[in-house]
């Protein structure tokens, strides 16, 4: 949230400020298409950091069942 407040103040042209002014038109597919990207990237970077996690500390477990 804080990149689309950055990104529309100073006037970078990003994927905040393509959902600020796809909302002010009201192009609702390119607002989903935004969320979706930014919702595909956040759960992508969180697997990854789980997952190095993993690797720098062995002692934590990715079991479904203890």
């Amino acid at each position: 949230a804080g990149s689309v407040f950055v990104e529309y103040i100073f006037g970078w042209k990003g994927i905040g400020k393509e959902i600020v002014e796809s909302l002010n038109s009201l192009d609702i597919p390119v607002v989903m298409g935004a969320v979706l990207t930014i919702a595909t990237i956040f759960i992508f970077i969180n697997i990854v950091v789980d997952i190095l996690y993993r690797l720098i500390d062995p002692r934590i477990n990715f079991e479904l069942n203890k």
